[in-house]
């Protein structure tokens, strides 16, 4: 049986600097997912340089994509023949404008060559690693299907929540912008449970099931506004938020508000902040006046802080 051939396509974006942060939009109430990335084009949300460029790229008939140049750079693959829909002509147009749209015939084995690009992360006892790599038998096993390209553990805010959980007794833990559930899973190898995942995008959670079928685990997973005060919250001795700051500001309204005392979903012990950039980590801090901070971890431009409740 023949293979089908495949086009690859590499997007070159320029990197956004401080006027460009300056002159962002005005937030919206998304704080996470599709949404998110289709309403404002925010270098510091999430986990992406540019979230608007991957938002179309997940919307294409890709065989697969992957961020290069700390994510300034998309290469993604379409099978020859599915970039002529009209949907994807559209969307190719719209990336175009976005950056300089590269556009080549892909190598036989150019999928082997992609599944090499996606390696196992060691982070502390834990193993992430994509589907096509064994287990280990000294490290907490997690796989995450890279190709779903949700978050797969290795970007930095993501490890540093990661390390951060190692560190804190287990207990029940809500993970807010769960995104491909990589805390989740990770959070339940530790011994954390129950373990709940919430996100706006239910493509996401859609993903994260998938992947909780891969692992063999069962978290709960939720689509909601975790921002929205009348959203209800499960209650948690830790909450981990690598939301980015807008919405961990929004988060903070609602934990202050004059409801806050009666409500225990609000309440966590410990609260980590992540996705922040390292100038944001002191307003991020002083939303939160009940809490102090007891941990920092800093990797390159990306801030986590580790918050606990006064007593």
């Amino acid at each position: 049986m023949t293979q089908p051939g495949y086009t690859r396509y590499t997007l070159r974006l320029e990197p956004a600097g401080a006027e460009a942060l300056a002159e962002a939009p005005p937030e919206t109430d998304d704080w996470s997912g599709a949404a998110a990335y289709e309403r404002r084009s925010d270098p510091a949300a999430l986990e992406y340089a540019h979230p608007q460029a991957v938002v179309l790229v997940e919307s294409l008939p890709t065989g697969g994509w992957q961020e290069e140049d700390d994510g300034h750079t998309l290469v993604f693959w379409i099978e020859e023949g599915a970039e002529a829909q009209k949907p994807a002509v559209e969307t190719l147009a719209r990336l175009g404008v976005l950056g300089r749209l590269e556009v080549s015939r892909e190598r036989p084995g150019w999928e082997d060559a992609w599944r090499r690009f996606h390696k196992p992360h060691v982070v502390g006892r834990l193993y992430l690693r994509p589907p096509w790599y064994p287990p280990r038998d000294d490290l907490l096993d997690v796989v995450v299907e890279a190709g779903l390209a949700f978050g797969t553990g290795g970007h930095a805010s993501t490890r540093q929540c990661l390390e951060e959980i190692q560190e804190i007794l287990p207990g029940p833990l809500l993970d807010l912008g769960s995104g491909s559930g990589v805390v989740p899973f990770a959070a339940l190898r530790l011994g954390f449970s129950p373990v709940c995942g919430v996100d706006i995008d239910p493509v996401a959670v859609h993903a994260a099931a998938g992947n909780a079928a891969l692992n063999g685990l069962h978290p709960t997973f939720l689509v909601g506004d975790a921002t929205d005060p009348g959203y209800p919250l499960p209650a948690a001795d830790t909450v981990v938020a690598n939301i980015a700051l807008r919405p961990i500001l929004r988060l903070a309204q609602r934990a202050v508000g004059s409801d806050a005392a009666a409500r225990p979903d609000l309440g966590p012990t410990h609260l980590l902040l992540a996705g922040l950039l390292a100038e944001q980590g002191d307003k991020a801090a002083a939303a939160f006046p009940a809490y102090e901070v007891v941990g920092r971890r800093r990797t390159d431009v990306w801030l986590m802080l580790r918050l606990q409740r006064h007593v």
